[in-house]
């Protein structure tokens, strides 16, 4: 039986195809709708006669062509199979086995379909003959993956120069002597011997897309494609097999290849020469790479002309890096000599002088710090470098505490004025973190330069950052170097300001003792805000530095400008944030401040109630707040603010009131027992008439929370009590005036209509003169009453008096 190949099993005879399609039709022809279900004799009468020439014709052209596919793909799959022996063959080592696997038909040029890594390139990567035994099978070895890498670069990055040599396709008799010993005849040798640049020397690595392969190059799908994947590196854009060896500092790749004829100034994506990569793998693979190899790989490459490139803070790990990474002092002098820029940031943004800082090496950082460096900026010392957040060499010493590290910065001519992103100094940082010996050190360079006093970018000095960080010694320190304590900022803010609103006691005592002339003259100074330090102190509560500043001279009668039309007391402040402690201090000082009232209209005890603060609530009231006082600006009094505010409100004024009763400690049954009732409560100001408001406040709040049950409080109850009983003659008083007026009007009516009538002798005691004259008396006195009420009723209100004796 004939068989066909893929391309000819599509290729039928033209002839078959009509006869095939003629065989359609006309059965097709023969269908008639609704016949489908006749019986099978019937249809077999209508059925259509096909030829069967035709029949065998296609079948057998069938079979031909499926048997065909079928071995096809046998022979496919079995080739994929020995390919994927070969690539697993070559990772384990065994070679051996490739060799089996070669004389069985595996291809030379197996690839991973995954990222079109041939075998070339994994055997590039391992130390035995498996690269020779396939180059010699016929493998192409200047081919590149998906990635662009080729099996030189694997070479070179592995330091397999034997790799090396064979790929560059050397005499035999070279590659022994190279393999043997590279001795300067050999690397001359190497030179001579080549007539040009072979072309995949220089090749870059570059992304590309991926091609389609021959299938006999395939693997097959039971290769763990991703195991090799994982198994070798990757390349940055643009390197030649010079940068891959000197990533891992293989100086005698890197030898063979100059030698060979690799560009030590071929650059890549990143403009970086071999030069500028010595040492990568360290960073970004964690390779252990041997100091001396660093050293030497960098010396081969300065010889060959390679330089460094002189980027700016490019985020790259540089060999320097590397160098002081790895506590190598030849190494790092090697590179410096070799140009190598010291400001580089690495990808964790430090410089490498940075880095000694970091790892506390002082050899180190005082050979870069006091090199000579040729291209140097006059202006600026190199010890001046910053990191990525701005900070120099001696501010990140001073930040880590290590004063030999501060003091060969010093010493190299380090500025303490420099500043961060921040707008910190050294001078700053030094007073902020409180180091008295790093301090000292500063301090001498920082009074030589007369920049004791310097900004930083807030426009403050070293002694209000000391102060910020509650550092007491170091403010004795500053203020023994002669640091001025009158500096204020842009926004006027002074040292008292700083150590009052940081609750600083000690800093804050030792200022206001240092110079009492000062002391006086700033320390009820506003800053912008219109804050003194003493509002900054009650805002931040800190009562201990409120009672220091009162006795010093503060004032607690200030106005502080919360808003443009709200102008406020501390005592207000603190009643709002509930300050206990500061508003006790301040009520102390000075009682009246209760009575304070602010441009809203409020009064502290609104403020108390408003925010819930039940403490600053009972200790208001007992110092003499009026729960009924309102404003003009302030249409509710505070006891409707407490009613809505705390929760429990009945229950609380009920607490309240029980603490204005107390005994002696005897028993209620005792007759020596004395209980002691304080009213001030409901008379806050005893000199105000209206001593019922209280309780008319009371009541005017209605009754959700069982309002009224506060009337039957012992402490209302007696009031009333003594109330009624202190008002009971007045009344009386006006009933016997009504009552005289009465009789006198009656016993007038009956001394002149009566007697007359009857005619009557009038008795002597019904004369209608005197009884006249006590009718007028009577008239005058309740005249007089109703001119008073008049009085009381339009000037005052006299249901205050009255109303609550109703209720």
């Amino acid at each position: 039986m004939k068989k066909y190949s893929k391309d000819e099993s599509d290729k039928k005879p033209a002839s078959w195809y009509l006869e095939l399609e003629e065989s359609r039709v006309q059965s097709h022809e023969f269908k008639e709708p609704g016949n489908e279900y006749q019986n099978k004799s019937k249809s077999l009468e209508h059925q259509p006669v096909i030829s069967t020439n035709i029949r065998i014709n296609s079948m057998n052209n069938t079979m031909e062509w499926l048997e065909g596919t079928l071995l096809r793909r046998r022979s496919e799959t079995r080739y994929y199979k020995y390919n994927t022996s070969l690539l697993e063959a070559i990772t384990d080592g065994d070679t051996a086995y490739m060799n089996r696997m070669l004389a069985m038909g595996a291809n030379a040029n197996a690839t991973c379909r995954l990222n079109q890594v041939s075998a070339c390139h994994i055997a590039a990567t391992i130390n035995n003959d498996s690269l020779s035994l396939l180059i010699n099978a016929g493998a192409i070895s200047l081919r590149s993956d998906k990635f662009g890498r080729t099996p030189l670069h694997l070479a070179a990055w592995a330091g397999h120069v034997k790799h090396i040599a064979n790929l560059l396709d050397f005499p035999v008799a070279l590659q022994e002597k190279i393999l043997k010993k590279m001795t300067p005849e050999v690397l001359q040798e190497i030179r001579v011997s080549r007539l040009t640049v072979p072309e995949m020397i220089n090749r870059p690595c570059e992304l590309n897309s991926l091609s389609t392969i021959p299938d006999a190059w395939s693997d097959g799908m039971e290769h763990n494609c991703r195991s090799v994947k994982e198994s070798l590196p990757l390349f940055q854009p643009g390197w030649t097999a010079l940068h891959a060896a000197c990533a891992r500092a293989q100086y005698q790749c890197v030898q063979l290849l100059l030698a060979a004829g690799a560009d030590p100034m071929k650059t890549d994506v990143l403009s970086r020469t071999p030069i500028d990569v010595v040492g990568y793998d360290h960073y970004l693979l964690k390779h252990k790479i041997d100091p001396e190899d660093l050293k030497k790989t960098v010396r081969i490459l300065r010889d060959a002309g390679g330089k460094f490139q002189h980027y700016t803070a490019s985020r790259v790990n540089s060999p320097l890096h590397t160098a002081v990474d790895l506590n190598s002092y030849e190494a790092v002098e090697e590179i410096l000599d070799s140009g190598a820029n010291p400001t580089v940031w690495n990808a964790n943004g430090l410089t490498a002088m940075h880095e000694c800082v970091k790892n506390r090496n002082k050899d180190i950082l005082q050979l870069i710090a006091n090199y000579e460096f040729g291209n140097e900026d006059p202006l600026i010392a190199v010890v001046d470098a910053k990191d990525r957040w701005g900070y120099t060499v001696l501010s990140a010493a001073i930040k880590g505490g290590w004063t030999q590290g501060v003091c060969i910065a010093l010493g190299a001519g380090a500025s303490v004025t420099m500043k961060a992103n921040n707008g910190e100094t050294p001078l700053h940082l030094a007073a902020s973190y409180g180091n008295l010996d790093i301090l000292q050190e500063v301090l001498i360079v920082s009074k030589f330069n007369s920049s004791l006093d310097f900004l930083n970018d807030k426009g403050e000095t070293a002694l209000f950052a000391a102060i910020r960080h509650d550092q007491i010694d170091v403010v004795k320190m500053l203020l023994s170097a002669g640091a001025r304590i009158e500096e204020e900022t842009a926004r006027k803010v002074n040292i008292f300001h700083v150590a009052a609103q940081h609750g600083n006691y000690e800093i804050l005592e030792h200022l206001l003792e240092y110079d009492n002339h000062v002391t006086s003259k700033m320390i009820n100074e506003p800053d912008v805000t219109s804050y003194t330090p003493l509002v900054h102190a009650v805002w931040n509560n800190h009562p201990k530095c409120v009672e220091l500043l009162i006795s010093k001279g503060a004032e607690v009668q200030v106005e502080v400008h919360i808003s443009e039309t709200n102008i406020t007391s501390p005592l207000h402040i603190a009643a709002s944030k509930n300050h206990f402690e500061i508003s006790e201090i301040i009520i102390n000082n000075d009682i009246r401040t209760i009575h304070n009232v602010n441009t809203l209209g409020s009064m502290p005890l609104h403020e108390a109630c408003c925010h819930g603060n039940r403490n600053i609530v009972s200790l208001l009231l007992q110092r003499g707040a009026d729960l009924s006082g309102h404003t003009g600006k302030s249409k509710l009094p505070p006891i409707n603010a407490l009613m809505n505010n705390i929760s429990k409100p009945t229950e609380f004024i009920k607490e309240i009131f029980d603490t204005c009763i107390s005994s002696n400690g005897r028993n209620i049954q005792e007759s020596n027992c004395e209980v002691t009732v304080d009213y001030r409560i409901l008379v806050p100001d005893e000199s105000d008439w209206k001593q019922m408001r209280v309780i008319k406040g009371i009541l005017n709040t209605g009754n959700r929370h069982d309002q009224n049950t506060l009337l039957l409080h012992p402490l209302v109850q007696s009031f009333l009590y003594l109330k009624w009983k202190s008002l009971l003659p007045y009344f009386y008083t006006i009933l016997v005036m009504h009552a005289c007026f009465v009789l006198a009007l009656n016993v007038y009516a009956v001394c002149i209509f009566f007697y007359k009538d009857k005619k009557r002798m009038v008795p002597w005691y019904f004369n209608s003169s005197i009884w006249r004259y006590i009718l007028y008396v009577a008239i005058f006195f309740i005249a007089v009453q109703e001119i008073i009420f008049i009085k009381f009723y339009f000037h005052s209100d006299f249901f205050y008096l009255v109303s609550p004796f109703a209720s």
